[in-house]
């Protein structure tokens, strides 16, 4: 159990820090950077505003992790260039059996790591014991039982049940390969500089300021990656991004905050609408008042979409309409809808146990403006439906404990996936008792069995719209909005196919 609640923690933060806001150019078309022939050589500089949690992938919080970590450690799979499917990574085939309980991967021939000593099933067998046992993400793994090494070239995963999702969730960015016993070396040291057999190499890196790296000559793809070296320069600062981007000294931003869309040119603009994020508020429901249905409903109502979509993303954003992530495999809506109405919502506050006057907490991020003119917006939306909000600015990892420990009444952030499937948020609501709500999650946790377990896509949709409507009777938490999200691409940059979760394959990229 302290395993699930920790890989909840680690996935939500991942999601709080999360950027966007203000009013932008409406959604358009993404621009196509990816026109013409790849050509090898050249070098690229993509700007973040977060490093990397390190490359021990049990650390993952940030989505800069997920992103980085397969481009010098590749996994089994990866996600396509789609963002919907997986592909061969490390693995050139796979069969799932789900009579066994199996999946059988057959690696590809020649596979070295980039210092040239040769990659079999056991490092591959080694690598998903690591996985398994992380504290953080571990439990994600859970279905995973054991492995088996026929032969050099043969990895057979074990399970309790004939998971699909463990399947998909193997191309996420933490299920990388990494040589067995860390090649000699302690787990710490090994992380400092990591050994892999992904498309690069690290060629340095400066933590919080700046990673860079070279094409590993050794890759099982001769003819990737297209670029010779990719630098991430870490600028915190979105202006400071932005006269950068301007000046040519950089290429590329990974995440420009809404606000400042309108200074990028329509043609630089990548736009990824709507992402497979879900903006909302969540409550806790193990107190008052948020334990009483009819005060959640009366949250719910009182949120005017389409007006907190205009004042906090400036129109980048979709009205939620569930409350599972939107393009990803799996993804499906209920027909349910998240009405809006003052009126209603004071009906609703009138049948709670809620005494007006009293004072709910909404505590949110303070370390950017996007979340604190969104804790603005919303408390201003309560507030005119009759809730007395108390609005607190808090710092992220004090407002993620307190969230963890159920020290909140309600709380605005957004989650995310970081794979092509549902399920991983899907498996995060059921982690972390719906998002810290403390409802009981009988009916979320059955349908994500099923869900896990599901052979067609009719199978699948079942099981999620269980969930979606549950979540829209019940409202562990309430979402909002599925947010946009901007990349800036100069005309240099080709190749870039930016994922709904935001991850894109670099050993794809080229410079013009």
């Amino acid at each position: 159990m302290m395993r699930w609640k920790a890989a909840g923690r680690v996935l939500l933060v991942m999601a709080l820090l999360a950027t966007g806001c203000g009013s932008g150019a409406p959604p358009g078309k993404a621009a196509s950077p990816d026109g013409g022939t790849p050509k090898r050589g050249g070098s690229l500089t993509i700007l973040r505003a977060s490093d990397i949690d390190g490359w021990d992938p049990d650390k993952a919080i940030q989505l800069a992790t997920f992103q980085t970590l397969p481009q010098v450690m590749e996994g089994l799979v990866r996600y396509a260039p789609d963002g919907t499917s997986i592909e061969p990574g490390l693995a050139q085939s796979w069969k799932l059996d789900a009579k066994a309980k199996t999946i059988t991967f057959t690696l590809r021939s020649g596979l070295t790591f980039s210092d040239g000593r040769p990659l079999t099933s056991q490092d591959a067998a080694f690598s998903v014991e690591l996985w398994r046992k992380g504290l953080s993400l571990g439990t994600l793994y859970a279905a995973i039982t054991g492995t088996a090494t026929p032969d050099p070239r043969t990895l057979v995963i074990k399970m309790s049940k004939a998971s699909t999702f463990t399947l998909t969730w193997l191309s996420n960015g933490s299920s990388v390969i990494v040589p067995k016993d860390f090649g000699g070396m302690s787990r710490k040291d090994f992380f400092t500089k990591p050994i892999g057999a992904g498309p690069f190499v690290v060629a340095s890196y400066r933590p919080g300021q700046q990673l860079v790296l070279e094409r590993n000559p050794r890759y099982h793809d001769p003819a990737r990656p297209y670029l010779n070296r990719l630098t991430y320069d870490v600028v915190a600062d979105p202006n400071q991004q932005l006269l950068r981007y301007q000046s040519r000294q950089a290429d590329a931003i990974e995440a420009v905050p809404l606000d400042l869309a309108a200074q990028i040119p329509r043609g630089e603009q990548v736009i990824v609408h709507p992402s497979a994020t879900i903006h909302g508020i969540f409550v806790n429901a193990a107190r008052q008042p948020g334990n009483d249905l009819h005060f959640r409903r009366a949250v719910s109502l009182a949120i005017d979409r389409a007006r907190y979509i205009q004042a906090v993303f400036g129109g980048l954003a979709a009205p939620a309409t569930g409350g599972l992530p939107p393009r990803v495999q799996g993804s499906v809506g209920c027909g349910c809808v998240y009405e809006t109405g003052v009126e209603k919502a004071k009906q609703e506050l009138a049948q709670s146990s809620y005494r007006p006057g009293t004072k709910v907490e909404l505590v949110v991020d303070a370390t950017t403006p996007f979340s604190t003119r969104a804790g603005e917006t919303a408390a201003a939306l309560l507030r005119a439906a009759g809730i007395e909000v108390d609005l607190q600015k808090l710092e992220v990892q004090v407002l993620v404990d307190r969230q963890a420990k159920g020290a909140y009444d309600l709380s605005l952030g957004e989650v995310g996936s970081v794979s092509p499937t549902v399920g991983d948020i899907f498996g995060l609501i059921v982690a972390t008792g719906g998002l810290y709500s403390g409802l009981p999650m009988k009916t979320i946790s059955d349908a994500f069995t099923r869900l896990e377990i599901a052979r067609t896509d009719q199978e699948r949709a079942e099981a999620v719209r269980v969930a979606e409507t549950w979540i829209h009777d019940n409202l562990p938490y309430i979402p909002t909005a599925f947010p946009d999200r901007l990349f800036a691409v100069s005309p240099k940059v080709k190749g870039l196919k930016v994922t709904p979760f935001l991850s894109y394959p670099a050993d794809l990229l080229w410079a013009a």
